[in-house]
C-alpha cells in the first residue's frame, strides 16, 4: 500500500463521515423545533412512536441523532421511558435504509447530487432551500467519500497483515469486539457499516467475518447516546441504557440463533454476487428481527433499566 492509497483512506472515511454529518444537520435545519414537537406528538402511543421512529431516522439516516433526542427529550421530561423504547426500537430498523442506498453502488450520480446541492446552497436565497442544498451536497459527498475508501482499500487485497487481522474476525467473539470498537470510535453503525460494505465489496472481508463485525457495530453505535446522557438525570441515563440493553440483546439472540440458522448462506442466497448488499441485508435482518421481537416487551425493557440504574433519592423527576 503505497503513500497515495494510505492518505486517500482516512481523507475518503472523513468525506464520508463529514458527508453523514451535512445531511444530517441540515434535515434537521429545515424541520426545525417542527421536527421535536413532531417526535414528541407521535409517541403518545407505542406503536406511533415505533413508526416515528422508523420513518424520521430513515429520512434523517442517523439513529444516534434520534437516540439522542429520545434522551434530551426524558431528561426534559417531554417523553416517559417508554415512550423512549419504542421510538428507539423503530429508530433501530430506519437506520438501516442507508446500507440499503449504499449497496444500490450509485457512487456514479454522487457528484450530481452535490453539484446541485451547492447550487441551491449559493444561490437560493429561502433558507429551506438552502438547507436541502445542504442535505442533498450532503447525500453526494458521503458517496464521494465511499468511493474514495473503495479505491484506497483495494491494494489491502494483497497485504497479508490485513488478511490475517479478517481472519481472526471470523471468531465470533473476536468480529463482534471489533465491530464495537470500530462503530465506537467514529459514533455511528450507519457509517462503520458502509465502510464495512466497501471492504466486502473489494473482496477483503468474506460474510463469515462481516455478520459477527454488525452485530458489534450495532452495540459501539450506542456510545453516543450514552456520552449524551452522562450529564442528564436518572431517566436519561435509563434512556440510554435502553438503547444499549436492545442492541446487546439481538447480538446475544442472533449469536445462539447462528448456531441453528445458517446466516452465511441466507445472507449470501438473498444478493447472489454483490457482497455489499450481502452486509446490508444482514444489518436489516438483525435490526427488524431485534426490534420485532422486542417490540411486545417495552415495558419489561424500562423495568431492567430501572434496575439496572437505580433513582437517586435527590430526583424529582
Amino acid at each position: 500500500m503505497d503513500v497515495v492509497h494510505m492518505l486517500s483512506l482516512p481523507g475518503g472515511i472523513g468525506l464520508f463521515l463529514y458527508g453523514m454529518y451535512m445531511m444530517r444537520e441540515h434535515l434537521q435545519a429545515a424541520a426545525g423545533e417542527r421536527l421535536q414537537r413532531m417526535l414528541a406528538a407521535l409517541t403518545a402511543t407505542p406503536l406511533r412512536g415505533f413508526f416515528a421512529g422508523c420513518v424520521i431516522t430513515a429520512v434523517m439516516q442517523s439513529s444516534s441523532a434520534v437516540t439522542v433526542m429520545a434522551v434530551g427529550f426524558v431528561d426534559s421530561g417531554i417523553m416517559n421511558l417508554t415512550q423512549a423504547v419504542f421510538l428507539i426500537l423503530g429508530a433501530n430498523i430506519g437506520t438501516t435504509v442507508t446500507g440499503q442506498l449504499i449497496a444500490l453502488d450509485i457512487q456514479g450520480i454522487a457528484p450530481f447530487f452535490a453539484f446541485v446541492g451547492i447550487l441551491f446552497m449559493v444561490f437560493s436565497k429561502k433558507k429551506k432551500w438552502q438547507y436541502v442544498g445542504g442535505a442533498a451536497s450532503g447525500f453526494g459527498v458521503m458517496f464521494l467519500g465511499l468511493g474514495l475508501v473503495e479505491n484506497a482499500t483495494m491494494p489491502l487485497a494483497s497485504s497479508e497483515t490485513f488478511i490475517r487481522l479478517l481472519t481472526n474476525c471470523k471468531n465470533p467473539i473476536t468480529g463482534i469486539l471489533a465491530g464495537t470498537v470500530f462503530s465506537a470510535v467514529i459514533q455511528s453503525s450507519s457509517a462503520s457499516v458502509g465502510i464495512l460494505q466497501t471492504l466486502a465489496r473489494n473482496g477483503l472481508v468474506g460474510m463469515e467475518s462481516s455478520i459477527y463485525i454488525v452485530f458489534g457495530q450495532n452495540i459501539g453505535t450506542c456510545l453516543t447516546a450514552i456520552l449524551a446522557a452522562t450529564r442528564g438525570n436518572c431517566n436519561a441515563k435509563r434512556t440510554a441504557v435502553l438503547h444499549l440493553l436492545i442492541n446487546v440483546f439481538g447480538t446475544a439472540f442472533f449469536f445462539v440463533l447462528g448456531h441453528f440458522v445458517p446466516f452465511v448462506e441466507l445472507a449470501e442466497g438473498l444478493s447472489p454476487q454483490n457482497p455489499a448488499a450481502q452486509v446490508a441485508n444482514v444489518h436489516t435482518i438483525f435490526n427488524v428481527v431485534t426490534s420485532l421481537v422486542l417490540l411486545p416487551f417495552g415495558g419489561v425493557l424500562v423495568g431492567i433499566t430501572g434496575q439496572i440504574v437505580p433513582k437517586h433519592p435527590k430526583e424529582n423527576k
